[in-house]
């Protein structure tokens, strides 16, 4: 059921991203839907606002009430965590030898005085 109102809740989201995408800032609605505020366009003089706006209100609306049930939906499963169902792997018996590293030999030379460039 979780994923199931995720997933509803993330088309609703996308949904309406696009419907206020749609709208113009000015209020006059999409040039598509409107036909440049004609009274022959497909919703009327301003049908393509009012569209717009109540759907965007709706979504608006049912994207909180999605919000508010994966909130409720997550905070019920209380104690649930990921690392609940973790196994610590077994123990090994005996320490595992480390590789014998070789150490560089030691001298007891200082490193070399830079030289100095000769005075002209």
């Amino acid at each position: 059921m979780l994923t199931f109102l995720a997933v509803i809740h993330i088309l609703i989201g996308l949904g309406l991203v696009l419907f206020v995408l749609l709208q113009d800032p000015k209020g006059g609605a999409m040039g598509v839907f409107s036909g440049g505020s004609s009274s022959n366009s497909f919703f009327g003089a301003s049908g393509a606002t009012n569209f717009l706006t109540t759907t965007t209100k709706w979504l608006a609306f049912l994207f909180a009430a999605t919000c508010l049930g994966l909130t409720y939906m997550t905070a019920k499963r209380t104690g649930s965590s990921v690392m609940d169902d973790y196994k610590n792997p077994p123990a090994a018996t005996s320490p595992a030898e480390a590789p014998a590293v070789a150490e560089p030999p030691k001298t007891d030379q200082s490193p070399a005085a830079p030289a100095e460039t000769p005075k002209q």
